[in-house]
């Protein structure tokens, strides 16, 4: 016989369920924000020392885009393992 101990009273009010599909789509707004808020930072580097817009345009696509996807990649691929696999309402 074994006993089941009660769960603490606050547990429920505790415990977070987060809406992947919802958490997906703000990660997406956040990372756009996230790369406007950078092409903004280098625009104006580069206004200020003359260097191309093109080159800007390049760091963006070469190195901006590829760090954002490296730090989000885990969280995201949680995200939507947790949206496959959660019961279809």
């Amino acid at each position: 016989m074994s006993i089941q101990l009660p769960l603490p009273g606050s547990w429920p009010h505790n415990m977070t369920v987060r809406d992947p599909v919802a958490e997906l789509e703000r990660l997406a707004k956040d990372k756009l924000d996230a790369k406007a808020a950078v092409y903004e930072a280098l625009q104006r580097l580069a206004n200020k020392h003359g260097i191309s817009l093109l080159e800007v345009n390049g760091v963006m696509l070469g190195y901006v885009d590829d760090a954002l996807g490296d730090l989000t990649f885990e969280l995201e691929d949680e995200l939507r393992r947790e949206r496959d696999e959660a019961p279809e309402a």
